[in-house]
């Protein structure tokens, strides 16, 4: 029996217009109703992920790849920020290599460009909906970051040397993709408590080493006394991955990257087509089966 399901956003439970369809909106209230918790599990902070669900419905929040989780009433119950050390070596290198990036942080989310920051999440977005135009994912992108709580600073040096913020997450963009990120991962393994993770193969997202959606997820519901085997997890890229892995059953969407479609444990539909809302209908049926025999 599934007790606790968690979704990520991008990709999953958002569709080509960046919204939550009302099927997936009315499937899980109806899984509330049926005893079943549910999260977001998202790469997002708490502030950006909230608006998408326009207070249709109330669910915890893995936030930030795990650096951030909130329970129900949106109270703060775990925290894993990046070690100072690890923030300076990490900045550093992006500096050097000219990339674009952005810092989240427990004061909220910083970027030095408002014009990098709108063309890379448009990309993003592109990416992420191939059947969107990249005209249609600038003009979202645009009415999008309207409402975003986005800090714009010239540079990023105050923030840093500040002691009382810590960094959450680092988040850098790249159009060039893998020709960048892939010698950036073999030039970053030294530091060893990291975790490199991506929801996009325009950027790579930096966290703790303790700060992954599955390490999260699976704390959760040792809280909540719910056993692994007793957990689903719903995602479709690689900051999916740990918690695909952790579940009792993982499920990677149609749309999901390869790495995902060979670690999930089911596959369901695209998040174009609800593909949330079917695979929680699943559960639903087979939790009212087994709560039948028993």
């Amino acid at each position: 029996m599934i007790k606790i399901i968690a979704s990520d956003m991008d990709g999953t439970l958002l569709n080509d217009e960046m919204m939550i369809s009302q099927n997936n909106i009315d499937t899980i209230n109806n899984a509330t109703a049926n005893g079943i918790d549910f999260l977001i599990a998202s790469g997002r902070q708490l502030d950006e992920a909230k608006p998408f669900l326009m207070n249709k419905f109330h669910p915890g929040y893995i936030t930030l790849n795990g650096a951030e989780v909130y329970n129900k009433d949106e109270q703060l119950v775990s925290s894993n920020p990046i070690s100072t050390k690890s923030v300076k070596q990490i900045t550093d290198y992006l500096r050097e290599n000219n990339l674009y990036f952005e810092l989240i942080t427990d004061k909220g989310v910083f970027s030095n460009s408002l014009a990098k920051r709108t063309t890379s999440i448009a990309e993003l977005l592109n990416i992420l909906n191939p059947t969107t135009t990249y005209d249609k994912a600038l003009a979202d992108t645009k009415e999008i970051l309207k409402h975003a709580k986005t800090i714009y600073v010239d540079n990023y040096d105050e923030i840093l040397n500040n002691p009382d913020t810590k960094v959450m997450k680092l988040l850098a963009f790249d159009k060039r993709q893998q020709e960048v990120f892939k010698p950036l991962r073999e030039d970053l393994k030294s530091i060893d408590d990291i975790v490199i993770t991506s929801s996009s193969p325009n950027n790579i997202e930096i966290n703790s080493i303790n700060a992954q959606k599955g390490i999260a997820l699976m704390e959760y519901a040792k809280q909540k006394g719910v056993k692994p085997e007793e957990v689903m997890a719903i995602g479709d890229n690689l900051n999916d991955l740990s918690m695909i892995k952790a579940a009792g059953i993982g499920v990677a969407m149609k749309n999901a990257v390869p790495k995902i479609a060979e670690v999930a444990d089911e596959q369901t539909d695209s998040n174009v087509n609800d593909g949330v809302a079917k695979i929680i209908n699943k559960v639903i049926k087979n939790n009212k089966a087994v709560g039948n025999r028993q």
